[in-house]
């Protein structure tokens, strides 16, 4: 099994952030153009943004939630050169998982859905760290 396999959802998730980072500038200064926020709010966040605003920055502040386990893991399986095929599986449902959630949030923002939309995910996460764990006692 090519171990840099692994990288490619890797990558995708990396880029995700970074399209929610870029995302989440560009909807800041619509807002502070439109004059929905103030320069002052940028300085503390303390003021109540506008829905987009806030839903933007929560769907950023996300990637910085369950993905660290998924980041973790990651880099635990290619410290120790144990990545299987099951691995990578995991590792594309997972970042699939998260780009859904992602579209979900910044759409409809539909909270049922998204709330299965992150429960898929986290269970996938949850089985793959069991998979690691027996794999690794074995």
């Amino acid at each position: 099994m090519e171990a840099k396999l692994i990288l490619y959802p890797t990558f995708l998730m990396v880029l995700l952030t970074a399209i929610l980072y870029v995302k989440n500038y560009f909807d800041n200064k619509r807002a502070y153009k439109d004059k929905q926020v103030s320069a002052d709010y940028f300085k503390t966040y303390l003021e109540i943004p506008p829905e987009k605003i806030a839903i933007s920055q929560q769907t950023l502040k996300n990637q910085f939630e369950l993905p660290i386990i998924f980041y973790v893991l990651i880099s635990i399986l290619i410290s120790m050169n144990k990545i299987t095929i099951f691995d990578i599986f995991f590792a594309w449902i997972f970042v699939i998982s998260r780009y859904f959630h992602c579209y979900v949030r910044l759409s409809s923002n539909f909270v049922p859905l998204r709330a299965r939309v992150f429960k898929i995910g986290l269970l996938i996460l949850i089985i793959w760290w069991v998979y690691f764990i027996i794999k690794i006692s074995i």
